[in-house]
């Protein structure tokens, strides 16, 4: 994440906010804990998906054998999934996947939203019939999976994340000065205890396949990249496949790598095959439509 002020603005986040509020008190539990048989997942990920998405959240979809398990999209911070997603989530059901967005209230505790996303994945994953579910993140949206898989227990409930623009890492100094007041801006600051809890004593899950994905510029704030071993995690920057991608630096090269052709066809290969991206995977770099 280049910053999170940079990322895109959207009207009726306020909203969302409170109804992810309300959802948390109903349903947030002991970490790990089984799902509650007094909560109606299905429809409480039903009031928690993104609307304007005309290529996801269909709570009817069933995984295909090539495409077994759901994906689940997470915007970053300032956005939303109708802004984030519209032209991964109709790629991603093109190539015939179950895909779901939800919103959240972002700018709350990350240990908050990764509850919230508790509730969403366990929907999708009863209105499917699915066992796991592939989830991607952008921004903000790739800490929150790996706090709901680390705090939640939600390793054994996802295959694989893929990461676009997330910061892995503590950021450098300046990077929170103008998100605001929100508690994730405290969570975001350098030197948080998040990062810690996030990044030790390993920053990843077993059992959990992981591809990272990011901009050059992007690493100027906090490094886009995962570590972790060979077989389970994948990093890729753009660049270092195309070189003359991405070359509108800054915000809006972060906020248009989930609409990029080359971005998204790491994500459909990363979720296409066993383990994280494979390393001699190369795009067509002058992609324009997918």
């Amino acid at each position: 994440m280049v910053a999170v002020v940079a990322v895109c603005a959207a009207a009726g986040l306020a909203a969302l906010v409170l109804l992810a509020d309300t959802l948390v008190r109903q349903a947030a539990g002991p970490s790990g804990a089984p799902p509650s048989p007094e909560i109606d997942y299905i429809a409480e990920a039903r009031r928690l998906a993104s609307e304007g998405l005309a290529d996801a959240n269909d709570f009817g979809c069933r995984p295909r054998e090539a495409a077994p398990y759901p994906v689940v999209l997470v915007h970053g911070a300032r956005s939303t999934g109708a802004v984030t997603w519209p032209v991964a989530a109709a790629y991603l059901d093109k190539q015939g996947y179950c895909v779901f967005a939800l919103d959240y209230g972002w700018s709350r505790s990350v240990r908050e939203s990764a509850r919230t996303l508790e509730v969403f994945v366990e929907g999708v994953l009863q209105a499917t019939g699915a066992g796991r579910a592939a989830i991607v993140g952008h921004s903000l949206g790739g800490l929150v999976p790996r706090a709901y898989m680390r705090f939640e227990g939600g390793a054994a409930k996802v295959s694989e994340l893929v990461t676009l623009g997330a910061p892995h890492h503590s950021p450098a100094e300046g990077l929170s000065a103008g998100c605001g007041r929100e508690t994730v801006c405290a969570e975001l600051a350098p030197g948080s205890a998040l990062f810690e809890e996030l990044n030790s004593p390993a920053m990843v899950e077993p059992g959990v396949d992981y591809t990272a994905l990011g901009l050059r510029a992007e690493q100027k704030a906090a490094s886009t990249f995962l570590e972790g071993p060979a077989g389970q995690v994948g990093n890729r920057m753009l660049q270092d496949d195309c070189p003359l991608k991405g070359l509108v630096e800054g915000a809006a090269g972060h906020n248009l790598e989930t609409m990029d052709p080359v971005m998204l066809s790491y994500v459909n290969k990363a979720l296409e095959v066993p383990g994280p991206l494979p390393e001699d995977y190369r795009p067509d770099c002058f992609a324009l439509v997918l």
